[in-house]
């Protein structure tokens, strides 16, 4: 166990950069100099951080592997997100495409890509996910209308097309305010809607709080008009149709309920799936969950191994 640093020489900077490192370790993932700043919890100065990081390297605390940096001192992790970045890129291709189609799907409004595929990494398991926001009072119809295509077309594949995150137009805060999701605020990558991203970016300037060297992404994206897509608006612009959606939704509902309640309790049901008229949530591992208690527990353990306070 290496002694307990002196408090004056253990910097704000320190803990934040190394909570950045512990957070991606979660995921076995060492990160760049620059991914530890910008994803660090605290303000830190631009041009004085790598010397914080050369110090913690020096001192034994991280690891510098090639690029990046770690709590663990094993190549293999660097060399696998080389690989994964390199899988992710190839994937874009493919991701965009699917996002055309997603974007074509009547009261769409925006398409984001979110999950790994999103931080630039994949490996063969890896769904392509994606971040949907739709037209108000339409959310559960577009919903159900893509997890049809998907069945029929697709045979119930999520691998290039996994839609497990909708909102619409008129709920574009997202409630739950923690350094899991905004990370994922600051790295999904806009593919369609500029109008409704910049809206809803607008809408969760809370992430910056949270994470202060956070940026959106702000990637060209197109607000192309789809004739076929107005036309099918209009004729399902009538009041009826607001009931449609509401029903979708409480069948939705149900269904999960009979398939995941006895694995999730409710408490964390009704974040992992949550549900209602301008909001789709569909997590059944609950992930969120899982890797805000991972973080905890390692930056619990990397206090005792090392004798030092991150709080």
């Amino acid at each position: 166990m290496i002694a307990a640093r002196q408090i004056d020489h253990f910097t704000e900077t320190d803990r934040s950069l190394l909570r950045a490192i512990i957070y991606f370790d979660i995921f076995n993932y060492p990160i760049t100099a620059e991914e530890a700043f910008t994803f660090s919890a605290s303000s830190l100065n631009a041009f004085t951080y790598q010397h914080s990081l050369d110090k913690l390297v020096a001192e034994g605390l991280i690891f510098q592997i090639g690029n990046f940096y770690s709590i663990q001192n094993d190549l293999q992790l660097a060399n696998e997100r080389i690989k994964g970045n390199a899988l992710a890129e190839k994937k874009m291709e493919t991701a965009r495409k699917y996002s055309r189609l997603v974007a074509s799907f009547p009261f769409v409004r925006a398409v984001m890509l979110s999950g790994s595929i999103s931080k630039g990494f994949m490996n063969e398991e890896s769904d392509i996910d994606y971040f949907i926001i739709t037209e108000a009072k339409r959310l559960w119809i577009v919903r159900t209308a893509l997890a049809v295509f998907r069945r029929l077309l697709l045979f119930n594949s999520h691998k290039n097309l996994c839609t497990n995150y909708f909102i619409d137009t008129a709920n574009l805060v997202i409630p739950d305010q923690n350094i899991f999701t905004a990370t994922e605020m600051c790295t999904l990558r806009p593919t369609y809607g500029g109008d409704a991203i910049e809206k809803f970016q607008a809408a969760n300037q809370w992430a910056h709080t949270i994470l202060p060297q956070g940026k959106f992404n702000h990637e060209a994206t197109t607000n192309k008009k789809y004739v076929i897509k107005g036309l099918i608006e209009f004729l399902f612009s009538f009041r009826a149709v607001d009931n449609l959606n509401q029903w979708l939704m409480n069948k939705s509902i149900l269904f999960w309920k009979r398939k995941y309640a006895h694995v999730v309790n409710t408490p964390d049901f009704e974040i992992a799936f949550r549900s209602k008229e301008g909001v789709s949530k569909s997590h059944p591992r609950f992930f969120q969950k899982r890797a805000l208690s991972q973080l905890e527990q390692k930056v619990r353990a990397f206090e005792v191994v090392h004798g030092v306070s991150l709080s």
